[in-house]
């Protein structure tokens, strides 16, 4: 395996009760290299739905925000789920710190500090959970097919 590839899990699963859904899973390095890693793993399953070009943007943005998090402010190990359902892209980054994001006023030249607003701004919904081996950060993103 080369240093630049991750390893991913595909679980398909569809059942008469459930809508069929795709799920990836991959463990990210503890390093800056992990968000764009994190985006092309999203990209390569996105590339399976047909989405819209702002969809898949948003949502790379989106997974861009919570990976930078878990690097810049978790614990080792950083693992990446990404989980595809009619009508909706979910994804959650967990690492092994239990401290959760702070809201923070940024100036306005500062490189960072804005993720949050992000997740406010583009995210349909989306929370960061503590649990008693580190925490998750995760968004849900409504996607609206065009005919």
């Amino acid at each position: 395996m080369s240093p630049t590839s991750v390893p991913m899990n595909v679980v398909r699963q569809a059942s008469s009760c459930r809508p069929p859904a795709t799920h990836i899973l991959a463990e990210l390095p503890y390093l800056p290299s992990a968000v764009p890693q994190a985006r092309r793993v999203l990209r390569e399953c996105l590339d399976l739905t047909g989405l819209p070009d702002d969809t898949r943007c948003t949502a790379e943005l989106l997974v861009s925000e919570l990976v930078t998090n878990a690097v810049k402010y978790g614990r080792p190990p950083v693992w990446l789920l990404v989980e595809l359902r009619p009508g909706l892209v979910h994804a959650s980054v967990t690492d092994t710190s239990t401290t959760l994001p702070q809201r923070r006023e940024a100036d306005p030249d500062a490189e960072g500090g804005r993720g949050l607003l992000v997740l406010d701004a583009l995210a349909g919904s989306w929370g960061a959970v503590s649990v008693g081996s580190g925490k998750y950060l995760w968004f849900d993103l409504p996607v609206i097919r065009t005919p």
